[in-house]
């Protein structure tokens, strides 16, 4: 009789936040640690360039192989904000090789907005 040993793969947190001027990445490990951090400025693009889905695309294939190369496979993706770049962030690590296994839209949605400014005659 053979015993096989089952190893159990460490998930990733990919955390990424959007925004209309920049894209923000994180990779944090299962303890909560920071271990990778990376944006659109990092890679040398400045202004509107930024906001675009281009640099966000880079931002996160970027992290998925940094990821990879730390030595982790399977990624848990929480997404933030309204940025332009957000609807490619998983198929652009599911095209580096990381495995996705869940998905999470943390983005904070008002549901009421301030009070509307009294008009003055």
């Amino acid at each position: 009789m053979i015993l096989y040993k089952k190893t159990i793969l460490p998930i990733i947190i990919v955390s990424i936040t959007c925004s209309m001027n920049n894209t923000i990445a994180c990779l944090i490990n299962s303890q909560g640690q920071v271990l990778y951090s990376l944006s659109c400025g990092h890679l040398k693009y400045r202004g509107s360039k930024k906001g675009s889905q281009i640099a966000s695309q880079l931002v996160v294939s970027h992290l998925g192989k940094r990821a990879l190369g730390l030595g982790y496979i399977n990624c848990s993706v929480i997404i933030k904000g309204i940025g332009k770049g957000r609807n490619l962030i998983v198929k652009e690590l599911i095209k580096v090789g990381l495995v996705v296994v869940k998905v999470i839209d943390k983005t904070s949605v008002a549901f009421n907005g301030c009070r509307i400014k009294k008009v003055k005659n």
